[in-house]
This record gives structure tokens, sequence and C-alpha cells, in this order.
């Protein structure tokens, strides 16, 4: 095995080549002028599920195959990176971490325990993974987490030192999104939210104003599936909402076309610590789009944005706030095209490959050259 960089970093998981995270670390590493060398041991990027626990074996297998390829390669290695979702494998990746000589770096995308939590999971797997957790991420030697707000609580939750930590914010799949000023907007202003309905999305609050609205001339789109959909399908049947529409899971070309042609975009609406901590992808995702976003307002996304300026937010669980923002808005058309400038001007500053490739370059790769 022969690189063409002096930089090799490893990138061992369970991915699908195409997600955007792992893509974006991949692209990150490149922009560095590091070669990834893959270990993938599955195609299938597993969340936690009993099928997981039983294959581990065969993972185990694959990786042990995978790393003897590489080390008998000679390639002088300067990070392996463990992808999300993974804690189980950390020690065998801190192992082969110390066979390479080289950090270990762990994606630490969101905690699989809270996850876990907020997906309604049996508490007794909750507890086992918050133990697993606690003590396999003392392991790695870094952690990749997205905000400031996400190092102090995951220093706290796990007793890990900050200087162990890597704020690398959520990017987006340049791919998939990106400005299509070409598209023309909806005639009925458009509210537009995607994502996987999960608790602390705060997706009850759209609803809130939807109902707020629902004598107004706006249409709230609603893209996507997951755990509490369903549960707020029957909330807006029984508010007998008129103005909300659930397209459900939409293939990746129409979900731009919903983005470019929608007038806001909307993020996360939840007091919840996680939710407080985060940017969340579908901000990122938004502004990547050029598109006017509306979220709460959060220490995180002040770190970042700019209120009037860069996205609109509003308090956390106020769906009459929400409702007041979303009128504001489409009365003030020049405001609209404010925030789709400022918003792209912050993430083609802070969000894009080329500012992950610098955030990676300085911290995993500084203290090496």
């Amino acid at each position: 095995m022969t690189t063409d960089s002096d930089r090799n970093v490893v990138l061992l998981g369970d991915y699908d080549y195409d997600y955007p995270r792992e893509k974006l670390l991949r692209r990150g590493f490149e922009g560095a002028d590091a070669s990834v060398i893959e270990c993938r041991f599955s195609e299938t990027s597993r969340f936690i599920s009993l099928t997981k626990l039983l294959l581990l074996p065969l993972f185990l297998v694959r990786i042990a195959r995978r790393m003897r390829e590489i080390r008998a390669s000679g390639v002088d290695v300067d990070a392996l990176v463990l992808t999300k979702f993974n804690p189980l494998l950390l020690p065998a990746a801190a192992y082969y971490a110390w066979r390479l000589d080289c950090p270990l770096v762990y994606d630490l995308f969101v905690s699989l325990y809270r996850t876990a939590e907020m997906r309604d999971v049996h508490p007794t797997i909750v507890s086992g993974l918050a133990l697993l957790e606690r003590v396999t991420l003392r392991l790695p030697d870094y952690h990749l987490v997205g905000t400031d707000q996400f190092i102090d609580l995951y220093s706290d939750m796990y007793g890990i030192p900050k200087s162990r930590f890597v704020r690398l914010p959520p990017g987006a799949d340049g791919d998939w999104f990106y400005p299509r000023e070409d598209v023309e907007k909806r005639d009925t202003f458009t509210i537009l939210y995607w994502g996987n309905f999960l608790p602390h999305h705060g997706v009850g609050t759209i609803v809130g104003a939807a109902a707020e609205l629902r004598d107004d001339p706006y249409e709230f789109v609603f893209l996507g599936s997951g755990p509490e959909q369903e549960r707020y399908r029957e909330m807006c049947d029984e508010l007998a909402l008129p103005n909300v529409r659930f397209e459900g899971f939409v293939p990746r070309e129409d979900q731009q076309e919903w983005i470019a042609s929608s007038h806001v975009c909307l993020g996360v609406f939840a007091d919840d610590p996680r939710t407080l901590a985060s940017i969340t992808n579908k901000v990122s995702e938004s502004v990547a789009s050029k598109k006017a976003t509306l979220t709460e307002e959060s220490p995180a996304i002040d770190a970042w944005f700019e209120h009037g300026e860069s996205v609109y937010t509003v308090p956390p669980e106020d769906p009459v706030a929400l409702a007041d923002a979303i009128r504001t808005l489409d009365a003030d058309r020049d405001l609209i095209e404010r925030l789709e400038a400022g918003g792209y001007a912050v993430y083609d500053r802070e969000f894009d490959v080329e500012a992950i490739a610098g955030i990676l370059d300085e911290h995993l790769f500084g203290s090496r050259a």
C-alpha cells in the first residue's frame, strides 16, 4: 500500500460512503492534504441493535485483517479516526492506534446513550450504554464535537478534560445542499422542516405555530420520518389544521426542490440541553442552501450567527413567538434576502470543507508536523 501524501489517516467504522458526516470528514482530511485509508467493517451504519452486537465478532475479524494489511504496508499513519455510534469498538481502536503509534480520534457526533434515551430504548439498555460510554470515551486522544457547548456538556458528563475535544462544526453535504437561486419560490408562503422527528427537535412547537396561523395564507411542509412523526400527524388531524402537509421521506432531488422553493427553513425549537448545545444539521444544511433560517435562540447558535442578519431566532418552545416570526419574515422580504446572504456567508466562512480541513489540520496534524 502506498499513498501520495505525507499524511495518512485511517478511517475506521461502519459507514455509508454517501452519509454526510463521513463524507465531510473524508473531504476535510483530503483538504488537509491527508490520504484517507479505509478500514470499513460494514457497509451498513447501525445505530444500536442486537444485530450489531451479534455481528461484533465478525466486525473484529474484518478490522484485524485490514489492520494487518495497513501495518504490513509500512505506511506512517498520523491518526486513526473511529466513526460515530461505535463506543463498543473503542478498546479495539485504541489497541490499533497504539500499534500504529498514532492518536485515536473518535467522532462523538452525539452521545449514544442520550440518543437511545430519546428514542425510548429500554431503560436497562440505556443504563448499559451510559456505563459503556463513561468507560470507553476516556480512551481516545481526541473527540470531535460540533460546538463549545457540547464540549462543556460532554466534559461534565464523562469527566474528560476539555483539552481532548476538537470543535468541528457540522457542515453540509455540498453535493446536495448549495444555493439554487434559479428555482422560483412557491406561490404560497412556505415554511419547511426536514428531519427525523426526534423529541429534542421541538416539532410540537412548529405544530403549535401552525395552529396560531391556521387562518393565515401559509403552508407548513414536513419532510422525513421518525419515532414521533405519527404523533404529530395525529396532533395536526385533531386540530384540523388546513395549513400542514406531511410528505414523508422523499428522494434527495425532491428535498432539494422543496428547500429551494420554500421561503423559510426551520431548525429546532426544544428546551433541551442537547438542543441548546447544538447547531443541528438542519441549520447548517439550510444556510449552505442559502435559505432564510428560523430556529431557536441558544448559546450554540449565538456563537456562530447573529439574529436578524444570518439567522432569525425565537425562544425555545414558544409557538406564539414562532408564529410572530413567520409573520415578520413574510412582511419583510428584504429581511429574508438579508438572512439568505448572511447565513450563507457564515457557512462559507466557518462550515464548508475548507474550514473543516483547516480545523483538522491545526488540531490533528499541527503538533506532528
